[in-house]
C-alpha cells in the first residue's frame, strides 16, 4: 500500500477552478451573523440554528419575573413581551413571527429545560447607558472600585505609509485586589500605580499634543459615578468623594501619570518582527479617534517562553524606576475569582453596567464553568471585544 501511494505521488493538483469555486461556497456559507435569540451569541453557519415560532409554548421556559431586572426587557412584540420571554432581539427573524436559537440551545428549550447558556440564566448584561459611553481609559481608571491588572500603554505618532497589521505593547500585571474602594473616585495622582505610558518615537511631542491622550473630564466622571451608585450592584455602598470633586476643574490633565511617561526612541527591531497583514488599515487618518493605542503581546512573567519582543519587553521594565514599578501583590487576603462573585464586575463597570451577568450566581439552575462563561461573554452579540482586558488577565 505505501510502495504504490510512493509510486503515484506527488498526486496532480486539483483544478484551480474547482478549488476557487469550493473557497467561494465555504465562504459565503459562513458569512452571515446570526444571533440565538436564548443566549445572544453570534455564529456564522446557516444550519447551526433552528426556527422557533414567537408564540411557541417551550419559550416559556425563558420567562423571568421583570422585578429581578433592572432594566427594560421587552422586545416590543406582544406575544413574548406578555410572558416576560428574556432574548437577545438580535435573534428576531426580519418578519418578527420566529426567533434563531442555537444547536446548544434548542434541544433544552425543546425539553423544557432553561438552557445554561440562555441569558434568561441570570446572564442578563444590559444596555450601556449614556453616562457610560465615551468614558476615556483614564476615566475608566478614576471610577473603577478595583484594579485587576497593571498596563503599560504605548502611544506613537500615526505613519500613513506603515503597513504593520500587528504592534505595541499591553503588559498586564496583578494589582493589589485585596479590597475593593468604597470611596470614589481615586485620586489622578494614584494612577501611576496602575498604569505606565510610554511613548515610541525619536522625539517627545510637546505637552499640547499630549494633552488629549491625557485629558480627564469632571462632569463625565461625577455622572458615571452617579449612575453606578444608582444602578450598579457593586456600587450601592460606594460614597461619592464631593471633596475630591471639588478639587478638580472641568477639564484637566492628569499630570502625574503624564509625568511618568516614558520613552523608547528606536523601535526598528521590534516592529520589523511584526510585519504582517491586516484586513483593516489601522494606519490611516480616516480612522475615527485616530488615537494610536494598540496591543500585542501580553508579558510571561514567568519567562516560559521566549518571546520575539522579549528585548523590547526588558527595556520597558528600565523606563520605571524601583520606587514607581506596579507591584505585584501576593499573600492570601487577594481577592479570588473563584470565590468572588463581583470579582470582575466591579472591576469593569462599563463592561457590566448593572452589575449582573457575574460569573458565579447561586440563583442560576445550571452552574456555568468559569471558561464557558467567558466564551459566552465573548460571542455576546452586542459586544464583540467585549472581555478583552478579563480574557488578557485570565
Amino acid at each position: 500500500m505505501r510502495q504504490t501511494k510512493e509510486n503515484h505521488w506527488p498526486q496532480p493538483l486539483p483544478s484551480p477552478d474547482l478549488l476557487y469555486a469550493d473557497y467561494y461556497n465555504q465562504i459565503h456559507h459562513l458569512a452571515h451573523n446570526i444571533v440565538c435569540a436564548c443566549c445572544g451569541c453570534i455564529s456564522h453557519g446557516m444550519n447551526d440554528h433552528e426556527s422557533l415560532s414567537i408564540v411557541d409554548p417551550a419559550l416559556s421556559v425563558l420567562a423571568v419575573d421583570p422585578s429581578l431586572v433592572p432594566f427594560d426587557f421587552t422586545s416590543g412584540i406582544p406575544q413574548l413581551d406578555v410572558r416576560h420571554i428574556m432574548l437577545d432581539s438580535l435573534g428576531i427573524t426580519s418578519d418578527q413571527l420566529h426567533l434563531h436559537i442555537c444547536s446548544l440551545c434548542h434541544p433544552s428549550i425543546q425539553r423544557n429545560r432553561l438552557p445554561a447558556n440562555a441569558l434568561a440564566n441570570f446572564r442578563w448584561i444590559g444596555p450601556v447607558p449614556d453616562e457610560l459611553k465615551d468614558l476615556t481609559w483614564i476615566e475608566e481608571l478614576l471610577i473603577a472600585r478595583g484594579h485587576l491588572v497593571g498596563k503599560v500603554m504605548r502611544l506613537q505618532k500615526r505613519n500613513i505609509s506603515s503597513y504593520f497589521g500587528i504592534k505595541g505593547h499591553v503588559i498586564l500585571l496583578p494589582q493589589e485586589t485585596i479590597r475593593l474602594l468604597d470611596l470614589l473616585p481615586m485620586s489622578p495622582s494614584r494612577l501611576p500605580d496602575v498604569a505606565r505610558v510610554v511613548w515610541t518615537g525619536r522625539s517627545l511631542p510637546d505637552a499640547d499634543q499630549l494633552r488629549r491622550y491625557f485629558s480627564v473630564r469632571k462632569a463625565k466622571i461625577y455622572d458615571a459615578l452617579r449612575w453606578l451608585v444608582a444602578n450598579h450592584e457593586d456600587y450601592k455602598h460606594v460614597t461619592i468623594n464631593e471633596t475630591e470633586f471639588s478639587q478638580w476643574p472641568p477639564v484637566f490633565i492628569a499630570t502625574d501619570l503624564m509625568q511618568s511617561m516614558g520613552h523608547v526612541q528606536d523601535t526598528t527591531a521590534e516592529d520589523v518582527g511584526r510585519i504582517g497583514f491586516a484586513t483593516e488599515n489601522m494606519d490611516t487618518s480616516e480612522i475615527s479617534g485616530d488615537i494610536p493605542i494598540t496591543a500585542s503581546a501580553i508579558l510571561d512573567t514567568n519567562d516560559l517562553s521566549n518571546h520575539s519582543s522579549a528585548s523590547s519587553l526588558q527595556q520597558l521594565s528600565t523606563l520605571v524606576s524601583d520606587d514607581t514599578t506596579i507591584n505585584v501583590v501576593l499573600g492570601n487576603s487577594i481577592r479570588d475569582e473563584r470565590i468572588d462573585a463581583t470579582y470582575f464586575t466591579s472591576s469593569f463597570p462599563t463592561l457590566f453596567p448593572y452589575g449582573s451577568a457575574k460569573h458565579i450566581d447561586p440563583r442560576r439552575t445550571s452552574v456555568l464553568p468559569f471558561r464557558t462563561w467567558v466564551k459566552l461573554m465573548l460571542r455576546h452579540s452586542s459586544r464583540s471585544s467585549f472581555l478583552c482586558e478579563i480574557v488578557s488577565y485570565c
